[in-house]
């Protein structure tokens, strides 16, 4: 069975959806900017449209969109949709009013919230989704959808949130400390950006995937006692 997907919104990380779909897959992609669905459509092979309305064929909706604009979306698509659809709402704080959700029981609407960076997933990195339903049939849509997820994962979609605040804040700090501490010893702007860019950055891949050399891993034992902190009862450094 050939499924048809449609993405409701073109943006950076729309676009980034839209390019995992299969091949065989249907795509729809919709936005308000039909220039911009036309690009996309262009890129992934699929069909663009300005309205909502072409969201009825679809089997899987995925809503891509700024939080404020998802709610509103959601409730027209749902009068929309066909028998058995499944509608994700993919704006990480966007809430759904379960009287919405709930409008049609032959309609399925599941946050489905992206850990992850649109840039870095379209240059091809690592990123998972966690789907707020447990139904095998949905998971197995998505997964069959987005092949290039690493994982999708039910789970709480609300953690998410706290996960790429917390993500996006430490290393936009990480970051600004590198710059300063650089530019006070009169670095070069250009070699700073190359730093932040392939020594941070590159530092921080390596950590996760256990690939660290004798000099950094030498570095996150410094680093992990500093958090850790002195032993109870101990007034000088160790």
């Amino acid at each position: 069975m050939i499924l048809c997907t449609a993405v409701v919104g073109a943006g950076r990380m729309g676009s980034v959806i839209a390019a995992q779909l299969p091949r065989k897959t249907r795509k729809i992609i919709i936005d308000i900017d039909l220039q911009q669905a036309a690009r996309v459509a262009r890129m992934t092979g699929g069909e663009a449209f300005d309205a909502l309305d072409a969201a009825a064929a679809a089997d899987l909706v995925a809503v891509v969109l700024p939080a404020p604009m998802v709610g509103g979306i959601v409730e027209q698509l749902i009068d929309l949709a066909k028998p058995g659809a499944v509608i994700l709402n993919m704006a990480t704080t966007a809430r759904i009013d379960p009287a919405v959700s709930g409008k049609r029981s032959d309609v399925s609407v599941v946050d489905a919230k992206i850990v992850g960076h649109a840039r870095s997933m379209s240059e091809g990195e690592a990123a998972m989704i966690v789907v707020g339903s447990e139904d095998p049939g949905i998971l197995a849509r998505i997964r069959s959808q987005l092949p290039g997820f690493r994982q999708v994962a039910a789970g709480d979609p609300d953690l998410v949130a706290e996960i790429n605040r917390i993500g996006s804040a430490e290393a936009i700090r990480a970051a600004v400390r590198i710059r300063r501490e650089l530019s006070r010893r009169g670095i070069p702007e250009d070699w700073i950006d190359l730093a932040i860019r392939t020594v941070c950055a590159g530092t921080m891949k390596a950590f996760v995937e256990g690939d660290l050399g004798d000099f950094a891993r030498v570095l996150v034992r410094e680093v992990e006692r500093e958090l850790d902190g002195p032993p109870p009862g101990t007034n000088f450094p160790i």
